[in-house]
């Protein structure tokens, strides 16, 4: 067998594959000369069909897998040993894609189309800024965590209908884009609104005065404080809730009141431990602190998020877009038309510029991750999923957890992906400009519901 290269351009090229006789005649004639002793036919005895009776029946379809199957093998050997950077996998050419006779086989020629990765340049112009935001932490905001904190350790007593410092009980329902029909396969969750929490004055008229059974649709990102809050009140990843973005049906259940505790040393022991905080000054430098905490972590994790979309907007590796649109259409399990790729493929081309960016880093950086590294990070997405339900885990839990978690070898990759990535994005920010800009907590939730 032969393999062949020839590149069209920068960005597209063609696999040409000769496959002689001698490459797949002996395993063809094996697998018939199998058939013949199990093949019924009418007229002769069991094992003693003529073989050229059974070539004539079942040859082209066994020729035709045993060659896919060498092709398949051979091509990806080719492509690791000369180190092609392929975008996608090789897909028939579109035009004489093949040379051969099936009826009397002998030397077979198949060509194959392949997406060639582009070369990238990881440099940022000198006028290249990112912006890494942080939120002033003022007097305002210290005063709404602590009007949240002694909600929450309050007093509750239930209601008929929703009223100020009231909490709701009910199912989340996900329904469709337009907000009329329940979505197949959506999230469905039993979870909490807080009115306080509403700031969106017309989601909050809408809840105010409602009563138990009631049902209103809403904005996840009008009941929410952020994507962590939202992953709690719908039972799904932090992640996942990030992206989310359907419009929610939200059925009453049950109305509670709740009453604000009072500041003093029965919430300052319950929220730090006893005798940690003593008075109200000690008890607003621990909430400042705390809030400085959240959000540099929440902050690095948008930061993460809008650096990666400006990076990829300020490299934008170029791409061979028509192989990648016939690629998705061939790799498509079920069918799919040229206007729902063209729709969507903007989205998918900025998914794999990033690839093709971290890829890079990874090669020129020489970036590995270690087996210690993968098992670490599995227990930290553990102990995570478990927090959001007030589970704390330790050690002689998590461990097994972890192993049981990674015999799954798609987990393993999965986990080692979000590794890789985090290190190539802590690679680009070392090549950065980065601006450290302080803004209002108005400001940061703005940025979040943009993303």
């Amino acid at each position: 067998m032969e393999i062949t290269q020839e590149t069209t351009d920068a960005l597209n090229g063609v696999l040409t594959v000769t496959v002689s006789p001698e490459d797949y005649k002996d395993k063809v004639d094996g697998i018939l000369e199998d058939y013949r002793k199990q093949v019924k036919m009418p007229g002769f005895r069991p094992g003693k069909v003529p073989i050229q009776l059974v070539r004539k029946q079942y040859g082209k379809a066994v020729l035709a897998d045993e060659l896919n199957k060498l092709l398949g093998a051979k091509m990806d050997g080719y492509i690791r040993e000369q180190k092609l950077r392929l975008l996608g996998q090789p897909i028939p050419a579109e035009e004489g894609d093949s040379e051969g006779n099936w009826e009397k086989p002998d030397v077979f020629t198949f060509r194959y189309d392949i997406g060639l990765s582009p070369k990238v340049d990881i440099k940022f112009g000198w006028f290249t800024k990112f912006v890494h935001h942080k939120v002033r932490i003022d007097g305002d905001l210290i005063n709404d965590q602590i009007e949240d904190l002694r909600r929450r350790y309050g007093k509750m007593s239930d209601r008929t209908e929703v009223e100020e410092n009231c909490l709701m009980v009910g199912e989340f329902v996900e329904l469709e884009p337009d907000g009329k029909e329940v979505k197949p396969g959506g999230v469905m969750n039993e979870g909490t609104i807080s009115l306080e929490s509403v700031k969106d004055k017309k989601t909050n008229k809408a809840l105010m005065g409602l009563s138990q059974g009631a049902e209103v649709v809403v904005k996840p990102g009008s009941v929410s404080r952020d994507a962590d809050d939202l992953a709690r009140m719908l039972g799904i990843e932090a992640k996942a809730a990030e992206d989310f973005k359907s419009p929610l049906r939200f059925t009453i259940k049950e109305v509670r009141h709740i009453e604000p505790a009072e500041l003093g040393e029965e919430l300052y022991d319950k929220l730090f431990g006893e005798d940690v905080v003593t008075d109200e000054e000690g008890f607003r430098a621990k909430v400042k602190e705390d809030l400085q905490r959240i959000f540099e972590r929440d902050g690095d994790r948008v930061f993460r998020r809008k650096f990666v979309e400006e990076v990829v907007d300020k490299l934008d590796p170029p791409l061979p877009e028509d192989f990648l649109k016939r690629w998705i259409r061939v790799a498509n399990e079920k069918p799919i038309t040229a206007e729902e790729i063209e729709a969507e493929f903007s989205e998918y081309a900025k998914g794999i510029k990033w690839q093709i960016i971290q890829n890079h880093i990874i090669d020129e950086h020489s970036i590995e991750v270690e087996g210690e590294e993968i098992k670490e990070e599995a227990g930290n997405a553990i102990k995570a999923q478990y927090s959001q339900y007030g589970i704390p885990l330790n050690a002689e839990q998590l461990d097994p957890m972890v192993t049981q978690m990674l015999t799954d070898q798609k987990e393993v990759r999965r986990v080692a992906e979000t590794i890789y990535e985090r290190k190539a994005i802590d690679k680009l920010r070392e090549l950065a400009k980065i601006k450290e800009k302080e803004i209002s907590h108005e400001g940061w939730m703005e940025i979040v519901r943009s993303l």
